[in-house]
């Protein structure tokens, strides 16, 4: 399996340059940078997206790992209560279908 190459952002570009000037062909860009036409698309598609910052190093001091760990604590605590609202339902269903079951003993 072949290494992962990493691209600067200027390199990115530069192509997506050439793309959107219309001068040169997608598999022309792709052929003269030696890249895959999929991960020019790639680019363009995170272009189209996020502007040049898509590929923006993270300033430094960004929090994005622990703001990353922040909101899937906040979901895990919304999924716990509803996991808890689910079962609280749950045991009132039950309670109240076995008051509806007639007792069939004499």
């Amino acid at each position: 399996m072949g290494q992962q190459v990493r691209y600067s952002a200027e390199f990115k570009q530069a192509a997506l340059q050439e793309l959107v000037s219309g001068g040169k062909r997608p598999s022309q860009i792709c052929r003269e940078r030696r890249i895959d036409e999929t991960t020019l698309r790639r680019w363009r598609l995170e272009y189209e997206e996020q502007g040049a910052d898509a590929w923006a190093a993270p300033a430094p001091g960004t929090a994005s790992a622990e703001e990353r760990i922040a909101e899937l604590e906040r979901v895990i605590g919304q999924l716990t209560v509803e996991n808890l609202v689910l079962k609280k339902a749950a045991r009132l269903a039950r309670s109240l279908s076995a008051r509806a079951t007639p007792w069939s003993g004499s």
